[in-house]
């Protein structure tokens, strides 16, 4: 980036609270801004985990009168979110809290330009066409991955046309976001591994974007050294809250960065991916990041070289290109250590040529690829898919 000729923007509108058994203070934080009647946005796991019945405990301790959803679903759709929307006006709710994953505090958010945008959600799809902001959300993440407690983004799934859709407004960054590693703990590993990579591959498609900027730059690669020191430790053992607490801080990070630093030809992909073959998230994303990152590294050296130390390579000695190409040597160690699969097959999707070609095709007209740091074409991507397959 040339800081001559060129500006950015850079802003994070969310009052963060970190820190072990932080969720305590919910009640001063709804009590803070005023809520009468907030929303529990979750799904039926953690529901069944427990952690739903402390946060009522806390809320009821607090006298907090709140309503609860817990039909929340992987990978949300509209039609969900107008489910929660009815839900939230008939009990006269103001405020949402966003309790689980990334598809819970995306269906808040979807709740919010609902809430105060009537009609059909698909026409507030890209940048800045929600007229009106919506009730306020509070994000509590129970995974590190998606970054959403700090995005103004939303991902909806539209069922009708297989396809997930991207809302991005000022109006979408929540409120408030409470950050408890101690939520973590009792994460399953595959979930732990696939959102970790999720944390992963928003850090490095941010940081390598052509759309990065210096304090984007600066924030993902400080993510990706806190993921490549503490993923592993954390798939491990759940319970080691020091490696809890530095991967929900990743993730916190590293949604920072792609806000604004965007993502690229990984997350063109899997969203495409996603929505027609119900493929979670972080493992579309786990699939493609060693293979895009081997199509990106000659667009910078040094930056791949970057990657590759954060992640713990000895580069002594090594040519520039050589050092570049251990970034995508150490995540591909890191996918097997982590014993994530590494193509379609091992999951049971094969593609058509034709089905190939259209989630390319559908992957490029998103223009979330625009962002990639070396151009690419459909007949790219598809290589690309291919090489998965």
């Amino acid at each position: 980036m040339n800081l001559i000729k060129d500006s950015f923007e850079f802003g994070l509108h969310t009052q963060i609270h970190f820190g072990v058994n932080r969720i305590q203070e919910l009640p001063e934080i709804i009590k803070k801004y005023n809520y009468k009647n907030v929303l529990i946005c979750t799904d039926k796991g953690i529901a069944s985990s427990g952690a739903l019945d402390r946060l009522e405990s806390i809320l009821k301790d607090g006298e907090i009168k709140y309503e609860v959803f817990t039909e929340v679903e992987p990978d949300p759709t509209i039609r969900i979110v107008k489910k929660v929307e009815q839900f939230f006006i008939e009990r006269n709710c103001d405020a949402i809290i966003g309790f689980g994953g990334g598809s819970s505090i995306d269906t808040a958010k979807g709740v919010s330009i609902a809430v105060a945008n009537p009609g059909d959600l698909s026409k507030f799809e890209g940048k800045n066409q929600i007229p009106n902001k919506g009730p306020n959300v509070i994000a509590i993440p129970t995974t590190a991955g998606t970054g959403s407690e700090v995005t103004h983004a939303t991902v909806l799934k539209d069922e009708d046309r297989k396809y997930k859709m991207g809302i991005l407004s000022e109006h979408l960054h929540p409120k408030a976001a409470i950050l408890d590693p101690a939520l973590l703990t009792t994460l399953p590993k595959g979930l732990a591994t696939m959102t970790g990579m999720d944390a992963l591959s928003h850090a490095i498609e941010s940081y390598t974007s052509n759309q990065a900027q210096p304090i984007t730059e600066a924030l993902g690669l400080y993510a990706i050294e806190l993921i490549g020191k503490n993923l592993r430790p954390f798939a491990a053992d759940r319970t080691n809250i020091e490696a809890a607490s530095n991967m929900m801080l990743a993730s916190t990070i590293a949604g920072a960065a792609f806000i604004w630093g965007r993502v690229a030809a990984v997350h063109a992909l899997s969203h495409p991916l996603g929505g027609r073959y119900k493929i979670p998230h972080g493992l579309a994303n786990s699939l493609l990041l060693p293979i895009v990152m081997k199509y990106n590294v000659s667009s910078n050296f040094q930056k791949f070289k970057n990657i590759a130390v954060q992640l713990g390579e000895n580069v002594e000695g090594l040519s520039l290109r050589e050092a570049a190409a251990k970034s995508v040597t150490a995540v591909e160690e890191l996918i097997a250590d982590l014993e994530i699969p590494t193509t379609l097959k091992e999951i049971n999707i094969e593609l058509s040529d034709e089905e190939v070609q259209v989630v390319a095709e559908e992957a490029f007209a998103s223009g979330i690829a625009n962002a990639n740091p070396r151009q690419v074409s459909v007949k790219d991507l598809v290589s690309i898919i291919n090489t998965i397959k």
